[in-house]
């Protein structure tokens, strides 16, 4: 095919409006035009125009990319299309991951935390989820895992809600002193007493079917009962019944013995527990013989169990110390209030939190010894929430046997005060290593000096403490254990009222035949006399063997 050009007629202004090209088709010569420069610029332009669109739709809805479109023309003539588009990305990349969800604040509050297999590399942490700081409004859910969790910034092994694979011990422990024979305001007829009692009562029949619960029942009043009034069990019909024929028994208020009671007690008790302790606290005179604030803070720490206290009346220092300090709740109850309701309120409340905690376990990786404090940071990020606590301080449960032997200690502590004030050697001989030179010296002590003091009209008599810690407690080679402790105690002493402050070192041996931890032999290596807390302290002349004084301050740690 050939190609040759003709003319095509001009315009009026004398350009060619188009140039064509003829070209032989079978034979015949046959007219093609070209494309005018116009044209081809329009073209170009639609072209543009549509690409710069196509790519601001695709920006707008990918969000990969920023795109700049730069039309260049010259001032004389034609549309020139210099480098049209420009890409600038934010960032060079693409990627189809969706956007990560903003996730709701929660909060975590550490209800508990059982150390007793620490040895073994597991660590029990029971807590509860909240959707506001104040601990207000719980978060319940059943499809948390252990991938949403890490303590110290590891993973954990386990994560279940507790409802599903345990059961929460809590040990109800109720004042029966003699004040709680008065009703509780102006305006009611029942006393405070038979209030309390239906306010737990109710809350034992209010316990839902399907909630796995174990109950203690520990009543008191001026000594601590040396076994409880209803052990720990799951018959709450059993011990409603109990609980309805409860009295006052007109006695004093030994509220810090009893919580030491519970203690122990509780302690027994596998998973989640507590305690929850009612007092009206206004007696004239406390009578505690074994234990203060202190060393009840102390031993919960120790054993990893929290407190609960209920306070009737005016606050209560000492009871929001102990609550605070040991993972639980102080709670006061006004005269004006309706008290079996808001009692039975609390109950029903703190049992509930407990039973729809989660628990998760986890290794520890620091080593600590049995009595010393290790940390737990909590966190947790699910697909809706977050939560992280702050570094919390818990101290790794002491062994099982150092235990017993502590509490043997207190027991005796208790009864030797209920000896000495009755005159009557029998209520603390269960508590003395028979084959002792202690047992037979205590026993004349009691029986021969102090009854030949009473008939002088100079009667014995042992005041409750102020003042009570466990210095130390150490395994002897024999399987003995010897217990150094500090007490500060009110006496009379020339008829003027002063305080006493010892520092004693105690033995015990665990007797064969009746389990029991018992006392073999007793010193006394330090011993001041104090006439106030301003007083630097004068010797106690002698006693026990001892002249040396007490090195420390005894107030150290009063509520």
């Amino acid at each position: 095919m050939n190609q040759e050009e003709v003319e095509i007629p001009q315009s009026g202004n004398g350009e060619s409006e188009t140039q064509a090209e003829v070209v032989h088709h079978e034979g015949k010569k046959v007219l093609k035009p070209n494309v005018s420069k116009r044209l081809i610029l329009s073209i170009a332009a639609v072209l543009l125009i549509g690409g710069a669109a196509g790519l601001w739709y695709w920006n707008e809805v990918s969000g990969v990319f920023n795109i700049q479109v730069t039309v260049n023309s010259n001032k004389g003539s034609e549309a020139k299309m210099d480098p049209a588009v420009s890409i600038t990305p934010e960032p060079i990349s693409i990627t189809n991951e969706p956007a990560k969800p903003v996730l709701k604040p929660a909060y975590i509050q550490v209800n508990q935390v059982d150390s007793s297999k620490y040895e073994n590399g597991e660590v029990d942490v029971y807590f509860s989820l909240f959707s506001d700081n104040e601990f207000s409004n719980s978060l319940d859910s059943a499809s948390l895992t252990k991938d949403m969790f890490k303590v110290n910034g590891l993973p954990v092994s386990y994560v279940s809600q507790v409802n599903q694979i345990d059961t929460v011990s809590v040990d109800l422990v109720l004042d029966k002193s003699g004040s709680m024979m008065e009703p509780p305001n102006g305006f009611m007829n029942q006393s405070k007493m038979e209030l309390v009692r239906n306010a737990a009562i109710q809350f034992l029949e209010n316990v839902p079917h399907d909630a796995k619960g174990k109950f203690g029942l520990l009543t008191f009043s001026s000594f601590a009962p040396e076994v409880a009034d209803i052990a720990f069990n799951s018959d709450r019909q059993h011990i409603a019944s109990y609980l309805s024929t409860l009295e006052s028994d007109n006695g004093r208020t030994a509220l810090y013995d009893s919580l030491t009671k519970a203690l122990y007690d509780t302690n027994l008790q596998m998973g989640p527990k507590y305690i929850i302790a009612f007092t009206d606290g206004i007696d004239s005179e406390d009578s505690d013989y074994g234990s203060s604030a202190q060393s009840v803070i102390d031993l919960s720490k120790q054993l990893g169990i929290p407190i609960y206290t209920i306070g009737f009346g005016d606050a209560f220092t000492d009871l929001q110390s102990i609550s605070e300090e040991t993972g639980g709740s102080y709670f006061s109850i006004h005269e004006e209030d309706n008290l079996q309701l808001e009692l039975q309120t609390i109950y029903e409340s703190v049992f509930q939190k407990y039973v729809k905690q989660y628990k998760l376990t986890y290794r520890p990786e620091q080593k600590v010894s049995p009595g010393e404090e290790f940390p737990i940071s909590l966190q947790m990020d699910s697909p809706v929430y977050t939560a992280q606590t702050s570094t919390l301080e818990f101290t790794r449960k002491i062994e099982a046997t150092s235990i017993e032997a502590m509490n043997g200690l207190f027991e005796y502590q208790v009864n030797y005060a209920n000896a000495v004030n009755n005159l009557d050697f029998s209520l603390v001989s269960n508590n003395v290593s028979r084959d002792s030179d202690f047992y037979n010296n205590l026993k004349n002590r009691i029986e021969k000096d102090y009854v030949s003091l009473n008939n002088q009209g100079k009667p014995k008599i042992i005041d409750p403490l102020e003042n009570y810690r466990t210095e130390s407690i150490v395994k002897l080679a024999d399987g003995s254990y010897k217990i150094e402790f500090f007490k500060l105690f009110p006496l009379e002493l020339n008829q003027e009222r002063v305080y006493e402050a010892d520092l004693n070192t105690y033995t015990l041996e665990k007797d064969s035949y009746t389990g029991k931890w018992q006392v073999n032999s007793f010193g006394r290596s330090e011993c001041s006399i104090y006439t106030n807390k301003s007083d630097p302290g004068s010797s106690c002349k002698n006693v026990n063997g001892t002249t040396k004084l007490y090195s420390q301050d005894p107030w150290a740690r009063v509520y």
